[in-house]
């Protein structure tokens, strides 16, 4: 066969239409599905086959569908994968969506549909590579997996690290799909580091401030829909809006939302295709979104358009409250041990102060149980204990009391009238929502503005509400049993009423994996990964004991409320964190489904340069130049996996990702299969102490768990030491998670075990339980159910800010508890350097500063056409971006036409963007160049460049043909050296940039890739000579239609 930019075989004959190959399916006998589907959500995949025979258009082949769930981002839509058989030839053919899915209702984007080209694509890894040349450039040689493994082990042997100088690196597939194998691996293994690539980039900068509010914490995978298919009116604030930027099953209910009649204001710097879709948009000022919200919580509260109800009743608005050393602090009584014993209202009915319970959904009754009326505007001169008190709304109106409409359309530079629109719309239509993007408000203004629009949704009631923010099943379901466990350990004497972040013992009695929203993060930041007692060696993770550093120093951390995240490793490996006085340097880094280069590269490759680095991956990524061992993944379309539940739906659902094919390339093997392999092999007690977290983690029998593994992963591993690979079907991971799954899902359910399988293996989801059904059994949050705050209310007033950030760290602006201004700080504040503020220079102090070219502000954006800059390396999404009209808009940088025209700048021309008043701290200038596309949609003060770009490795030959267009580096190398002080994120928006004609210099070395010393073992080279496996002989084939796993090994 004859190989070019992929490994798709040409087609054979005619391709069916969707109804003629529903007709054609094969027939496996049919499944009943559960007697609670609604109608609409059930059918059978596997039909019989008609009468008529209609595979005359490709006689002889035979067709089915699969059910699974996509791997290609975050979003994990529900799938149908097409594939054909003959002959002995089996192979995937199309992805589609799964009509029965509540998430993504039957939809797939382009990305999803390329996953075809990922498992076929030709720069697929395809066997061990061993590094023997400099790192930085492609130099390996071809392993077995023997020599791989025993390689690995005598260089950890030869380091003998400690558990907490190993490195764990994962990406958005891990945090999305592999939480209950990568967390538990940690905490067998001891190795209190996890180094995640999205962490910075869109929870901690975006998700968990709003979750300081409703209770969130991964928010679009895990805890939350924004229910735009019922709204009035839809808010898309920010760069890149999410409707357009990324997620299906948004896009789906933004699309569903517009053709209802929804009214659509966006507010981006540039016309996104999300902002392209609205009635109405504000090209708001970069830096100016904090200032526009706190003139909208202004209005909602003047203008008397909050929703009183709410606010009054489900919100801490009504907590008393008082200042002390310029920090509002709630009125509290403790217990002996400090710890939170009430909180205080003031109650209109009885003109009293009264207690209210540390942690229920409601503030309608006090501690006895009787029902009050708490004021949102106590008495002027109210007293307690000597303090003037006045409640957290009180607060929060004086706080915004200055920002006005007027003054934000000054600082914003828009009409006045645009904001006046925005302010009338969001206060008097409901349901209403607001949704943003993951990119942009990289700055020291993300977590308050985050938490601010947060607010607006809380004063105006749209939360849980048809049309407005509902809570996912998955979150109901966990908020349910945190109620039962903290009920139950109160009334047995095991613990006192209290919020729920000073009682872990509540919490511990959930498993990790079902912990909802906010709570998924508290416990392991407070009580695991910050806690040095929780760690047999005493060693914390990195990123704790870097802000331990720092604050000795008398600085700010730089991420002081974070998880997974890889502050503090560069600064490790220059020797500037320690731990008990001793250094604290990762000697050995491992990554698994991510990509380093998504961190600030130009400082995260030297980590890679001064560790022993291990990629497991699908795919070469630019790291890969940096690794000095590569294990080659299989793909989602060749393993089984675990049950799960359907991410963010609205509906309780449980799906399984099924194998598609079989193993396609004969020397890879399945990477999570690997990691049980690699804790045995560092040594039995981790290996067995993984498996038992895997099971507490995920709540199945440990029993079950650990039996199957013990007995099936010998088989396994002889097959890969003999074989060189792994066999094309099975995974004992997967049989194990499955058959413990199973035990738990059948008493849950009331269903026998093979039901539960053949339903899913046929229909690909079980519906358990809609969203009508949680409204109509009284489960919305916090209307009947708490929300997952540490009081159970939505917190205007966040507790989690105070008790933990403010309590170790003092107070800032960052991080206030109810909201501050923070200014753009242009060129300065946090950006600067880790832990110090740096005030910013005249003009820059101004919130109202704009430069004059060629100084502008710079933005990123995402691009619908990649998820993560993986995604680059796909012939099918370059293909579309890259033809002669999508590379204008999809591939280069964004300027104004005015704009250009005073830098003498034509459509194409190559151009330097520097980051010229935030210099490095060597002081060199860091820049891009990239060729730049005139567009009248983006405001003449700024430039904007899309993210998946940079990628030089010359293994990747589809990700470099980006390299004509945008360059040879990342959009992180323009990312500020200093770090958010909560987020623990670089800043994006926070400085400015100069931009002028490229030289010709300049363009040389921005076009050239990195050097290739051994060409024979570049994947696309390999694919020449090695054959992939698309064999399947005739029993296979019909195993795989009948809904039944294929497995070589028994």
């Amino acid at each position: 066969m004859n190989y070019d930019s992929n490994i798709m075989v040409e087609n054979k004959g005619l391709r069916l239409n969707r109804r003629d190959f529903l007709k054609a399916s094969a027939a496996a006998g049919l499944v009943m599905g559960l007697g609670y589907f609604a109608s609409k959500y059930n059918f059978n995949i596997f039909v019989t086959r008609d009468a008529v025979n209609d595979e005359e258009l490709q006689p002889g082949w035979q067709y089915s569908y699969v059910p699974s769930i996509c791997a290609f981002c975050s979003s994990t839509c529900d799938i149908l994968v097409e594939t054909e058989y003959k002959n002995g030839y089996m192979r995937a053919l199309e992805i589609d969506g799964n009509p029965l899915s509540p998430l993504n209702e039957g939809k797939v984007c382009p990305r999803g549909r390329a996953g075809i080209f990922r498992t076929y694509n030709v720069d697929r890894l395809k066997t061990p590579l061993i590094r023997t040349g400099p790192k930085g450039t492609w130099s390996f040689r071809e392993a077995t997996w023997e020599e791989a493994i025993n390689y690995i082990m005598q260089n950890i042997k030869q380091l003998n690290p400690q558990p907490y100088e190993f490195l764990l690196i994962g990406g958005g597939i891990p945090c999305a799909n592999y939480k209950p194998y990568f967390i538990p691996f940690t905490l067998g293994t001891q190795i209190p580091n996890i180094n995640g690539t999205p962490m910075q980039t869109c929870l901690f900068s975006d998700q968990v401030p709003i979750g300081f509010v409703i209770g969130g914490f991964d928010l679009h995978a895990t805890d939350m829909m924004d229910d735009m298919t019922y709204s009035s009116l839809i808010v898309a604030w920010g760069t890149s809006g999410i409707p357009a930027g990324i997620f299906v099953n948004r896009a789906i209910r933004y699309a569903k939302g517009i053709e209802n009649g929804a009214y659509v204001i966006a507010i981006d710097p540039r016309m996104s295709e999300a902002a392209s879709k609205a009635n109405l948009w504000i090209p708001a000022k970069p830096g100016s979104d904090l200032y526009i919200a706190m003139a909208i919580i202004n209005y909602l509260i003047q203008n008397n358009y909050y929703d009183d109800e709410f606010v009054r009743y489900y919100t801490n608005a009504p907590f008393l409250a008082y200042k002390e050393n310029d920090v509002v602090k709630l009125l509290e009584e403790d217990y002996d041990d400090g710890t939170v014993k009430a909180y205080y209202v003031y109650d209109e009915i009885s003109g009293q102060i009264i207690e209210v319970p540390p942690f229920t959904n409601t503030n309608k009754y006090d501690v006895n149980g009787n029902f009050i009326k708490p004021a949102l505007n106590a008495p002027q001169g109210l007293t307690y204990n000597g303090k003037q008190v006045q409640t957290v709304f009180q607060f929060l109106a004086q706080k915004v009391s200055n920002y006005t409409l007027e003054y934000a359309a000054q600082v914003a530079d828009v009409p006045l009238s645009q904001l006046q629109e925005l302010a009338f719309r969001i206060a008097t239509m409901k349901p209403m929502t607001i949704i943003t993007g993951l990119k942009g408000f990289f700055n020291d203004q993300a977590v308050q503005f985050r938490k601010a629009y947060a607010t607006i949704m809380a004063l105006t009631g749209n939360i849980d509400i048809r049309g407005g923010w509902v809570y996912s099943a998955v979150y109901r379901e966990g908020i349910k049993k945190v109620v039962n466990a903290y009920n139950n350990m109160v009334s047995s004497g095991k613990t006192k009423p209290g919020i729920l972040l000073q009682r872990p013992e509540v919490l511990e009695q959930l498993p990790v994996n079902e912990l909802p929203g906010a709570f998924f993060a508290m416990f392991p930041i407070i009580y695991v990964y910050n806690n040095p007692s929780f760690w047999i060696t005493g060693v914390p993770a990195l990123s704790y004991a870097y802000n331990q550093v720092l604050k000795q120093q008398g600085k700010k951390p730089a991420g002081a409320y974070t998880l997974f995240e890889e502050s503090g490793s560069y600064a490790a490996i220059k020797g500037q964190v320690t731990w008990n006085g001793q250094p604290y340097k990762p000697k050995v880094a491992m990554s698994y489904g991510g990509s380093p280069f998504n961190f600030k590269w130009d400082e995260y490759k030297q980590v890679l340069e001064t560790t022993f680095y291990i990629m497991i991956d699908i795919l070469p990524t630019e790291a890969s130049l940096y690794a000095d061992v590569i294990l080659p993944d299989v793909t989602y379309l060749e393993k089984d996996e675990f049950f799960w539940d359907d991410g963010p739906a609205m509906d309780r659902a449980i799906r399984g990702r099924w194998q598609t094919i079989p193993v396609l390339w004969p020397n890879t093997a399945n990477g999570l299969d690997l990691f049980i392999m690699f804790a045995y092999m560092l040594n039995p007690q981790a290996g067995d102490a993984y498996i038992q977290w895997m099971a507490r983690f995920a709540g199945v029998p440990l029993d079950i768990l650990k039996s199957v593994i013990q007995q099936e992963m010998p088989n396994y591993q002889q097959y890969l030491m003999k074989n060189n690979g792994y066999p094309p079907w099975g995974s004992f991971t997967a049989k194990a998670w499955r058959e413990a799954q199973l035990s738990v899902l059948s008493e849950e359910l009331n269903m026998p075990k093979e039901q539960i399988l053949q339903t899913l293996r046929n229909n690909g989801v079980i519906v358990i339980k809609t969203v009508d059904d949680y409204f109509a059994n009284h489960e919305r949050i916090p209307w009947d159910l708490p929300a997952a705050t540490p009081t159970g209310r939505i917190e205007i007033y966040s507790t989690i800010l105070y008790y933990y950030v403010i309590q170790n760290y003092g107070y800032d602006p960052v991080w206030d508890p109810i909201i501050a201004e923070i200014p753009p700080n242009w060129n300065g504040g946090y950006a600067v350097e880790d832990g110090v503020y740096h005030s910013p220079s005249t003009p820059y102090n101004y919130p109202t500063f704009k430069p004059t070219p060629p100084e502008l502000f710079f933005i990123e954006y995402k691009i619908p056409q990649f998820a993560y800059t993986s995604s680059a390396d796909n012939p099918l999404l370059m293909a579309i971006t890259s033809n002669s009209y999508h590379k204008d808009i999809l591939m280069r940088a964004w300027i104004n036409p005015t704009t250009a025209a005073q830098l003498g700048i034509n459509e194409g021309d190559w151009i330097a963007i520097e980051r010229w008043k935030l210099p490095n701290p060597d002081g060199s200038i860091p820049k891009l160049i990239v060729r730049a596309h005139l567009t009248q949609w983006i405001r003449p003060d700024t430039i904007g460049v899309p993210e998946p770009f940079g990628q030089r490795n010359p293994a990747l030959t589809t990700a470099t043909k980006a390299v004509n267009e945008f360059g040879n580096q990342p959009v992180s190398v323009m990312w500020s050296p200093g770090r958010n002080p909560l987020g623990g994120y670089h800043m994006n928006e926070q400085f400015t940039v100069r931009v002028r004609k490229a030289t010709s210099d300049e363009i040389q070395a921005a076009t050239q890739l990195a050097s290739v010393q051994t060409p024979d073992t570049l994947p696309s080279q390999q694919a020449k000579v090695t054959t992939p496996n698309n064999s399947a002989s005739q029993n296979d084939w019909q195993q795989y239609v009948s809904y039944g796993n294929v497995s070589t090994l028994g």
